[in-house]
């Protein structure tokens, strides 16, 4: 059996522990060797490496936010638990876990517990939807770029069950807050998103990759709808300068006030896991995704997992951007904030369609050349 997939990875290593497990039991060799059977085990173990591969990502981000922001602010940041603090988040995680989450009397119970939960939950189903290399999965989804903006859209809904179901105030208000900036700035997205669509002529992700070996997106023409959608991802990460549903500075800590313990975590969590799959999606769409130019030498690209090593290093450029954004911007008012979402995003990604329209009726350029393959 050639391996070249990562589902490749997760059934090699299925059929070898149940055959591992029918040497050991004799009786169960027969029933073990059934293909549905090789075939579940398979999709629970990719299904655990997705979530590995995502939680250390998620984690590492945040001890990279940790140390820029240091740099940022004239010091060092973490330093001490683990070498250069790579270990605090551990540390942080292991206290938020002995606490206790304490529901408050009035607040409706299932609201409560569901909401943190599903939040966290539709956030890393994300990465099931996308391709980090060629080599990634079995096949490619052609509607995979439509699932991913409609996981990514769950989020609104959760906030605001988790807001109304804590009976507080200033949670109401967050979870309000959030709803209506999320509403505000999907619509952006999407309308940037169908720029996309037009030029590389497809929703799969895996082709609108494939369609950037000659030129990433995010040059002529696509610079607008690129500006745009990174905004967009911005508000529906909640980071600053649009944070704000969690403005402690007036609402306490916006829509999650109320929570503590391991569910407080998984907001915080769910948070650096949408933050990395914006970023992704960023890459994947504007940025090449694991593709590099055609004039870059071989040896660059041809090493074992040099597709998810550059995707992943553009990945982390991209977050290091969203940083720098925290650490030189205050927070927007609110009334900024949904101007800029309705009056200004919106008109700037109509006319990042017309552009990419335009561009690929006329397929060339004079200073890039004629583009081969675009849109159809």
């Amino acid at each position: 059996m050639a391996i070249t997939t990562l589902w490749d990875v997760a059934y090699f290593m299925a059929t070898a522990l149940l055959g591992l497990v029918g040497r050991i039991i004799p009786p169960l060799a027969a029933p073990l060797g059934n293909v549905d059977l090789i075939w579940g085990l398979a999709a629970l173990v990719f299904g655990a490496i997705l979530l590995a591969a995502s939680m250390i990502n998620t984690i590492m981000l945040i001890w990279f936010e940790r140390k820029m922001l240091g740099r940022f602010m004239d010091r060092r940041g973490a330093m001490h638990v683990g070498y250069a603090g790579l270990l605090q988040n551990f540390a942080d995680g292991l206290k938020l876990f002995r606490k206790n989450t304490f529901k408050p009397r009035d607040a409706d119970g299932l609201g409560f517990y569901a909401g943190p939960t599903a939040y966290l939950v539709t956030s890393l189903l994300m990465f099931g939807v996308l391709p980090v290399s060629t080599g990634w999965s079995d096949g490619s989804l052609p509607l995979s770029m439509l699932l991913a903006l409609v996981i990514f859209s769950f989020a609104p809904l959760f906030i605001f069950i988790s807001a109304w179901s804590s009976n507080n105030k200033y949670s109401l208000i967050g979870g309000m807050r959030s709803a209506a900036q999320m509403i505000a700035y999907e619509v952006p997205i999407l309308l940037a998103v169908v720029a996309v669509v037009v030029v590389s002529g497809s929703f799969d992700l895996n082709t609108i990759v494939n369609e950037q070996r000659n030129f990433w997106f995010w040059t002529l023409p696509l610079t607008l709808a690129m500006i745009v959608f990174v905004t967009g991802m911005l508000a529906e990460m909640e980071r600053i300068p649009f944070d704000l549903p969690e403005a402690e500075a007036e609402l306490v800590e916006g829509w999650n006030t109320e929570y503590g313990g391991m569910l407080f975590a998984y907001f915080m969590l769910a948070d650096y896991v949408r933050a990395l799959a914006g970023s992704i999606l960023i890459v994947l769409l504007f940025l090449g995704g694991w593709t590099l130019p055609s004039y870059v030498p071989a040896a660059l690209t041809s090493f074992p997992l040099a597709g998810i090593f550059w995707l992943m290093l553009k990945t982390y450029l991209v977050f290091g951007v969203f940083v720098w954004i925290r650490a030189a911007l205050p927070r927007v008012r609110t009334d900024q904030l949904l101007r800029i979402g309705w009056m200004r995003l919106i008109p700037l990604s109509l006319a990042s369609v017309v552009i990419a329209a335009a561009f690929v009726l006329v397929k060339c350029v004079p200073v890039l050349g004629c583009v081969p393959s675009m849109g159809g």
